[in-house]
């Protein structure tokens, strides 16, 4: 029992983690731009598999900082290139281009593996190693030491994104356009760069969690979709544009997961995304933490 409790405390908390940094990142930029951005998902994705094409040839590092840099770009232009052109006609033209990103991405990543001649689903070695050994026990459960890591780099980085947002002109400038945009418009502020600076802010966060990740979680070229689906479901939970209910919305999809994966059915854990959006969809649209609109 002892043991079933401390597996969903350690993998609910890493899971949490992870999902904190994915959904910082999404409700980022639906909070400034209104942008549902379906190619979130694959942001994490490319990444993940940069970092597996090229650990072997350029060493974790490297590899870890081609991928940031190669995810942070890909952002930039997605923006630039589809859907900044888009998005002044309407949002569903935004979601069908962003749609149409993930699934591009994805069927590169299944070329790129091909190419390259990597099988599709990776298993990559651990980050820390520590005396010979990968991990350290806790309790009669055995937690790596990547968990830990894990675990310091996600706070580490919400909480220095949540300076920046609150202290740099930048950080300024998304919160002035996600509460007034017109506004913002008319104060001077650009709001198409800053809009391009946020999403590539939000592709790096989904960078970060793919580096940190994928070395302890398996990582196949349609995962992109569960993560975009756990996305969604966190920033519904916690409140869509909310940092603060993204971080709350992220732990408690995370352990209650777990804690019916470990309990009662796997089978049914996966359906906890799914279920807690249609019920907070229906019962309180605005999340826990968000601000109910007005009409």
């Amino acid at each position: 029992m002892i043991t079933d409790i401390m597996q969903v405390l350690i993998l609910g908390s890493v899971q949490g983690a992870v999902y904190m940094l994915i959904a910082v990142g999404y409700s980022l930029v639906y909070g400034a731009g209104g942008l549902m951005n379906l190619a979130h998902g694959a942001f994490y994705l490319i990444a993940g598999y940069v970092l597996y094409w090229y650990l072997g040839t350029l060493g974790l590092f490297t590899a870890a900082v081609l991928a940031l840099i190669v995810v942070t770009l890909i952002g930039g232009i997605s923006y630039l290139a589809l859907i900044k052109p888009l998005e002044k006609k309407s949002q569903l033209s935004v979601v069908m281009i962003t749609f149409a990103i993930a699934f591009f991405i994805e069927q590169i990543v299944k070329l790129g593996c091909s190419i390259q001649g990597f099988e599709e689903e990776s298993t990559l070695p651990n980050l820390i190693e520590i005396n010979g050994s990968v991990s350290f026990e806790l309790f009669g459960v055995a937690i790596p030491f990547d968990y830990v890591f894990i675990l310091i780099i996600s706070f580490l980085i919400v909480g220095l994104i949540t300076i920046f947002i609150s202290k740099s002109k930048l950080g300024t400038s998304i919160r002035a356009i996600s509460q007034d945009r017109e506004a913002a418009m008319l104060m001077g502020i650009n709001v198409n760069r800053v809009l391009m600076y946020t999403v590539m802010i939000s592709a790096f966060l989904a960078g970060i969690a793919a580096v940190i990740y994928v070395p302890s979680y398996p990582i196949t070229p349609w995962q992109g979709w569960n993560i975009l689906i756990n996305a969604f479901a966190v920033v519904i939970l916690g409140g869509m544009g909310s940092l603060p209910g993204a971080v709350l919305g992220a732990f408690l999809l995370s352990y209650t997961s777990q804690y019916t994966r470990v309990f009662i059915d796997p089978a049914i854990s996966t359906l906890i995304p799914m279920i807690v959006i249609l019920l907070m969809l229906v019962l309180r649209p605005q999340g826990i933490l968000g601000k109910k609109e007005i009409d």
